[in-house]
């Protein structure tokens, strides 16, 4: 694996032609944020220049707060407000222009932090009098916190006015004011307090921390609404659960931060470096599939190609209420992300963060020494399938191991001067001619390894009286732990967002977003047509007595053992995937009198991908230096695809809020949508390349191959939105959804999904009794809510005549290769398809315990999938085509969501949080077109995942229980030759036979429903606290309950397999927990003599034939019913923020360091190698499996100036 510098790295990624526009674009963002924040500038030092002429104090006084920092509290009968002066001061201290401004005036001041206070002058005789003129007093006090800690720098105003002052480094205060004043006493974190002075003169204020719940916003469609009065069932996820991890993408960070947010990655090929999850919320929304529509800044697009350092909070809507409004895109839930953006009145505010990440795999298996994995397989062998291993060849594995030179001299055969094979060395050789055949190689530790990588971030935010700007750059590199070919993901991010007013009631942005990542992986597509999971299986029949080089230093090709060399594969070419994403977003918004608003906006987005496969011919070396192309690398080949998306989408809606009698609060939406992309594909193919280091169809002599494909989408929305607030205690919100999709023909293309949802914010009841320390927020709400799904096949409606390339050789020229295009007749089609109708009801429950410490969230939900497509009834074959689908299927899934959070400060320094969150559900079919009940299929009443098998309590430990079974039963369904160490099936229905009947539900035979394999009662906890400048964090997540039987074909839980090249086994995990009711010998057995006996085994007799076999492992069974549950420390977090007493002498804001892990500990019953997120494709294929989470350990910083 190759590693470079990043600077070059990043050079090589992006081609010249995109350095020029992205140093240009680069340059204006830059040129234009410092020109937005230009007359907004502050530096530490706090020196200004002024050249003001003939202007008021007051002038003067917002000028410097333009220019710094500073901010004034002042009393205005204190000063002359109107007397004009004159400044001119080049880099002076702010200080040195009040001295001279305020010169002769009867007032002075103090800088606490950055407020600056005007006082009257320290002299008897003119402070009494100024009280005695102005009826005014002095009060003093102090305020602390809820624990009787003092407050620094707390905020004192006097209402109505901009007299004001801060507390001092204890807490305290003096202030002057007038009569019948109003004290308004404020602190970030803390909930405002005001008092009337009246008669007092010592006023003590003990703040109380705000936990900020009833102010708390959620984004939520076409618009934001107040936590504490949202009726859907909607979850917000903070930037905070997601800056500073190490994981490649958006999807991965969200594994256990929201209850009911499924994540899957078993059917990607695993955690391979920038590997995505696929999404689903509330389990599966119908049985032609159901993600999530994802929307970033209120535009569809790819989560995973954002950068997650830029994404300020993510909602998740998930009943029909909240997520209605978006029609046919959404039925199955949204996930909103909303991105960073800058503050008005905000300065130039510039963030820098570095990772360097430690990658290492998940724990491996240990291989057998060479010598014993052959007797093991002998063992087997002698079972059924004969041994493989001659006794002569382990002998020599054994004298290999025990470097006797002696015996190989005279053991192995002397092969002839310039033989070209496998043991080609001539006479006197030794070394290098038993290392060919009888090493002792661990192919694990060869194969993985570790990898540095890292991740840069920069961000540049501010603003000014009327804009704001944000502009971040990214960067990713992840290599993979595999030691071998080319593998590694890279991405680089680049985002800006200005806003602008043009005048009070017109406001505008620009959105643009840029991402370029790129997938590099080795190819292995040639030889068996796959991809990771035939990497693995490579691995698998790398048998330990073969080494990796031969003794001249080429890859071994392997002699008569080796089925397929893995080296020659994985070094024969890579496949490569380039993404370009480019997005460009503006958005208006023009705000009436009266509560009207009017937002529109327009996105174009530039999507395209090029797909390259390189497959080189390999050539290995023989012993006499002349060189043969390694089998299954010929002919090379190259392909490469090319995919591009036009797509556009705009929105316009009107909002109306109205108040009346500051009781009833009224919303009124009304909006359109409109989007329309178009897509091409073209591929070109060849092989025979003249040149393979230049790669290109254009160097290939083969004969081209092309294809293309062009395709068109559009919808078109229009939608509305209706609310009510009564009092904060009356909530009801209505959405309505009119959409048209290009899916359906023109008499079913549009669909009216309406939803409605009501909430009771108890706690706001004049009845409620219960002190707010108690029961702070209490609220009950409900949903119900219809939506349409456009996830069918296009064109379905047309009888299409598809257009095919083949090589059809068995018509036109047996054995050839020549490429025929042809078509084929259009089938029947079904012009009343129509959509899909998903039902939610939403019942829940929130509730704010102990002043909102404790936040609770409870739901109850169902989901009703109706008009699913799905197989009609069966015309006679005499129609001769297939029938079409229909409408007629029905799925229901029920479950429920609970979320706890607790967070609490111990006084000013500690503080502490705790979020657990628990999700159940589960899926029925409740109507399919199944009129036998066939098992093989869906049926009424089928649970998703349901897993059907035969009851296996035990083994056959004696020939006498094999006898006395058969004797009573008939096996013969399954397998005729039984023996002891074979699983003992059991007749469950009491017929005498074990079968499985006619397979269908009314007549299973001895099946029954052993498992499921879905993941059920997953559950995140995250917990974390801070002490002074210390910060600690965890993130636990797993799943309490999942079956999963692994089949004949999962190599990696069974060990031993039905054939020699498909077996490979950890030398000290369970695979060695066997049947063996033999003494071993020498050549075969794990272990001589009667310490071989293991008749107490957890798995079965292996056999080396797959006909026996079978019988042992083909059949799903309760014995071999593997627990899938776990436990995973997600992510954990130490950081330490530097004082600022020490940062500030640098002129910097922040400085935090950390260090963080990801995928640090699982807990679960599965074998090494076998990550329980990620088991889908080890039924694939023998040997087949995924790639696993690494262990990520990272160290890093952030810094913000």
């Amino acid at each position: 694996m190759k590693k470079n510098n990043l600077a070059k790295k990043v050079y090589l990624l992006v081609p010249k032609q995109l350095w020029l526009q992205m140093k240009i674009t680069t340059l204006l963002l830059i040129i234009t944020a410092f020109c937005i924040q230009a007359n907004n500038s502050y530096s530490q030092n706090v020196k200004v220049s002024l050249n003001i002429q003939n202007a008021t104090i007051t002038d003067i006084f917002h000028e410097i707060e333009n220019r710094t920092d500073y901010r004034f509290f002042y009393n205005k009968t204190l000063l002359d407000t109107e007397k004009r002066v004159s400044v001119n001061s080049n880099e002076k201290e702010v200080s040195t222009i009040l001295d001279q401004l305020l010169a002769g005036e009867n007032v002075s001041y103090t800088m606490v932090n950055n407020y600056i206070v005007i006082i009257p002058k320290e002299k008897e005789e003119v402070y009494s009098s100024e009280v005695a003129q102005n009826n005014r007093k002095t009060l003093i006090g102090t305020v602390t916190d809820e624990y009787g800690e003092p407050i620094i720098g707390a905020n004192i105003i006097e209402k109505g006015t901009t007299n004001g002052t801060v507390t001092d480094i204890d807490g305290k205060f003096n202030i002057t004011v007038s009569d019948g004043a109003v004290l308004l006493f404020s602190y970030i974190g803390y909930k405002n307090v005001e008092i009337p002075v009246e008669d007092q003169t010592i006023i003590n204020v003990q703040l109380q921390e705000d936990s900020e719940i009833l102010d708390e916003v959620v984004v939520v469609g076409y618009g934001v609404q107040k936590k504490v009065n949202v009726t859907g069932a909607v979850d917000v996820i903070s930037d905070e659960k997601l800056k500073n991890r190490q994981s490649p993408n958006v999807s991965q960070l969200l594994q256990g931060t929201a209850p009911g947010l499924n994540l899957s990655i078993g059917n990607n090929y695993g955690f391979q470096p920038g590997a995505t999850m696929d999404v689903t919320i509330r389990g599966m929304g119908s049985l032609n599939g159901g993600s999530p529509l994802i929307l970033i800044d209120g535009s569809p697009g790819d989560m995973n190609l954002l950068n997650p350092e830029d994404i300020e909070t993510i909602s998740i809507l998930k009943d029909a209420s909240s997520s209605a409004i978006y029609g046919a895109r959404a039925p199955y839930g949204v996930i909103l992300i909303t991105t960073k953006k800058g503050n008005r009145k905000e300065k130039i505010s510039i963030n820098f963060s570095s990772n360097l990440m430690i990658e290492s795999p998940m724990p491996l298996p240990t291989m057998l020494d060479s010598w014993k994995h052959a007797r093991v397989l002998n063992e087997a062998g002698r079972n059924g399938g004969g041994s493989p291993i001659g006794n002569e060849t382990i002998d020599r594995m054994i004298a290999f191991q025990n470097e006797d030179w002696d015996y190989l001299r005279e053991s192995m055969p002397n092969w002839p001067e310039g033989a070209t094979n496998f043991g080609a060395y001539p006479e006197g050789n030794v070394w290098n001619n038993a290392n060919l055949n009888y090493a002792n190689t661990n192919w694990w530790d060869i194969y993985f390894g570790s990898a540095i990588n890292h991740k840069h971030n920069l961000s540049i935010s501010g603003g000014a009286e009327r804009s704001s700007y944000y502009l971040s750059l990214g960067y990713l590199n992840q290599n993979s732990v595999i030691q071998y070919g080319t593998d590694y993901y890279n991405r680089f991010n680049l985002m800006g967002k200005f806003e602008f007013d043009i005048t009070d009631w017109w406001s505008v942005s620009y959105e643009p977003r840029y991402s370029n990542s790129v997938r590099e992986r080795p190819n292995m597509t040639q030889a068996e047509a796959g991809d990771y999971d035939h990497m693995f299986r490579h691995l698998l029949r790398s048998y330990p007595w073969t080494p990796m080089y031969n003794g001249w230093g080429s890859p071994e090709e392997g002699g008569g053992y080796i089925m397929e060399s893995h080296i020659p594969s994985i070094l024969s070419g890579t496949d490569k995937s380039d993404i370009r994403d480019y997005w460009n977003t503006l958005k208006t918004e023009i705000s009436f009198k009266e509560g009207l608003k009017l937002n529109a906006d327009f996105t174009y987005n530039d999507y395209s991908q090029v797909y390259t496969r390189v497959h080189k011919t390999v050539y290995l070396q023989n012993v006499d230096k002349t060189y043969y192309p390694f089998g299954n690398t010929t002919p090379n080949q190259y392909e490469q695809t090319h995919y591009r998306n036009n797509f556009w989408t705009s929105n316009i809606y009107a909002t109306y809020n109205l108040n009346i009698n500051q009781r009833h609060d009224l919303l009124f939406l009304v909006g359109a949508q409109f989007e329309k992309g178009n897509n091409i594909t073209l591929n070109g193919f060849k092989t025979d390349m003249i040149f393979q280091d230049v790669p290109s169809l254009q160097t290939a002599t083969g004969e081209a191959i092309v294809n293309q494909y062009l395709s068109n989408n559009a919808t078109q929305g229009y939608f509305s939105r209706l609310g009510y607030n009564f009092s904060n205690r009356y909530l009801l919100e209505a959405n309505f959804r009119y959409d048209g999709s290009y899916v359906f023909t023109r008499g079913n293309r549009w669909g009216f999904f309406p939803s409605l949802s009501i909430g009771w914010n108890i706690h706001n009841e004049a009845f409620w009794a219960v002190p707010q320390e108690y029961v702070s927020t209490l609220k009950i709400r409900g949903s119900w809510g219809q939506l349409g799904n456009q996830n069918i096949s296009p064109y379905s409606d047309l009888a299409l005549m598809p257009i095919n390339t083949g090589k059809l050789d068995w018509i036109f020229q047996p054995g050839g290769t020549r490429q025929i295009g042809f078509t084929s007749a259009p089938g029947i089609i079904n012009r009343n398809l129509t959509w899909e109708t998903s039902t939610t009801k939403n019942m829940g429950l929130n509730a704010g315990l102990f002043n909102n410490k404790l936040q609770v969230d409870f739901d109850l939900f169902e989901r009703l999938t109706t008009d699913m497509v799905g197989p009609s009834a069966p015309k006679p074959g005499v129609l001769g085509a297939n029938v079409p689908q229909s409408n007629n299927a029905t799925l229901r899934t029920r479950g429920w969501e609970l979320n706890i959070n607790w967070r609490q400060n111990i006084g000013k320094d500690l503080s502490y949080f705790v979020n657990a969150n628990l999700s159940d559900y589960k899926s029925v079919v409740t109507q399919y077109y199944n009129p036998n009940n066939t098992l093989s299929t869906w049926y009424e009443g089928r649970v998703v995942g349901e897993i059907w098998g035969y009851t296996v309590n035990d083994l056959f430990r004696s020939q006498d229980e094999v006898d006395l079974y058969l004797s009573k039963i008939d096996p013969s369904f399954i397998a005729t030759n039984w023996r002891p160490g074979d699983i003992r099936y059991e007749d469950i229905n009491g017929d005498g036979m074990i079968d499985n009947g006619k397979n269908t539900l009314e007549d299973h035979g001895d099946l029954s429903i052993i498992g499921n394999s879905e993941p059920r009662l997953q559950f995140g906890v995250n917990l974390g606290a801070s002490y002074k400048n210390f910060d600690f964090s965890m993130l636990w997540k797993g799943v309490g309950k999942r079956d999963y039987y692994f089949n004949q074909n999962a190599v990696f839980y069974w060990g031993i397999m039905r054939a020699w090249w498909d077996t490979n086994i950890d030398g000290k995990g369970k695979h060695l927990d066997y049947f063996r009711d033999e003494p071993g010998t020498k050549y075969y057995g794990l272990y001589e003599g009667d310490a071989n006996i293991n008749t107490e085994a957890f798995f079965p007799r292996p056999y080396l034939d797959s006909t026996n076999d079978i019988k042992n492992r083909g059949h799903a069974n309760t014995r071999y019913l593997a627990n899938a549950a776990y436990l995973r420390l997600q992510n954990i977090q130490l950081g330490y923020t530097l004082p600022q007493k020490v940062i500030s002498r640098l002129h910097l804001r922040d400085v935090r360091l950390f260090f963080s892990g990801e995928n640090l500990l699982t807990i679960d019953n599965l074998p090494k190698l076998i990550d329980p997120a990620a088991i889908v494709g080890f039924n694939n294929l023998a040997g087949a499996a995924t790639y696993g989470a690494d262990r990520i350990y990272s160290f890093g910083f952030s810094i913000t100036y």
